[in-house]
């Protein structure tokens, strides 16, 4: 990378879109890999700097959602090289636009915003240094792990033989009780394999993050949706995932590394 021409910097746009910030006191050039094929570099202070490309003063909107995964996809990709050229980086969210102020240009102000978070950032990156974000996810098959309570759920199985010893009718009524039970019975599992999970999880990261679940198609759903922050390399957490997928009917995402967005706060 080289040093940007002394144009890119002084920014006449109204604003400076931000996608990281990084420990460095240099300039450099990305080049034109960023949002709308912008050309994206650095500008900081010493010490501490932001990855940037000049932009007007208005926020990314648009109804077409290709364009907003276009840009959402160029984000983050910026992010990764960033990354790579650093190390560590405290990813900024989608749209983060420093602004001209009264007294000063979109990147005037934006030192002035570096200068005024640098203790609470050194901070960070001294923290996540060595460090990325991996997403876990825990899933099961609904099918699989109904036909297993059928057949090891001792009140399961009394309703099931008492439904094919009674008359027609009376067992319609029973099959109702029996889908009740046995609903009631896959939540409990449900809640008992999430607790076992997320306890065994928990100490493999240095630290974690329940996320909503997300719809799954199929039969199956999701149990666990968890964003955790470790050491790069460590290898305590993929054996712990192999041991939770040897339980019936129940499968494992792990996805990473990733810069840490959920780990790096306001």
């Amino acid at each position: 990378m080289t040093t940007p021409p002394s144009n890119l910097t002084a920014d006449k746009a109204g604003g400076v879109y931000v996608y990281c910030v990084a420990r460095g006191d240099g300039n450099r050039l990305f080049g034109p890999i960023g949002l709308d094929g912008r050309v994206v570099y650095t500008a900081g202070n010493k010490e501490i700097l932001a990855v940037v490309h000049n932009c007007s003063a208005q926020p990314y909107e648009s109804q077409d959602p290709q364009v907003v995964h276009g840009w959402v996809v160029a984000h983050q990709n910026v992010v990764l090289a960033a990354t790579e050229a650093f190390g560590t980086v405290l990813p900024m969210a989608f749209d983060v636009i420093v602004r001209d102020s009264a007294t000063a240009g979109a990147v005037g102000t934006l030192k002035t915003w570096l200068d005024q978070k640098r203790d609470r950032y050194v901070q960070l990156l001294d923290r996540l240094a060595g460090k990325a974000e991996y997403g876990v996810q825990v899933l099961w098959d609904c099918q699989a792990i109904a036909a297993w309570l059928a057949g090891t759920d001792d009140e399961l199985r009394k309703m099931q033989d008492e439904i094919r010893s009674k008359p027609k009718g009376l067992g319609h009524l029973l099959r109702q009780k029996l889908a009740k039970a046995m609903r009631a019975a896959m939540e409990k599992q449900a809640d008992r394999f999430a607790q076992d999970f997320y306890a065994r999880i928990r100490p493999c990261m240095e630290d974690l993050r329940v996320e909503k679940p997300k719809k799954v198609d199929g039969d199956r759903q999701m149990l666990l949706n968890l964003s955790g922050l470790m050491r790069i390399g460590s290898r305590e957490l993929g054996r712990v995932l192999d041991e939770i997928e040897q339980n019936k009917g129940v499968t494992v995402r792990f996805t990473g590394p990733w810069p840490p967005y959920s780990f790096v706060g306001g």
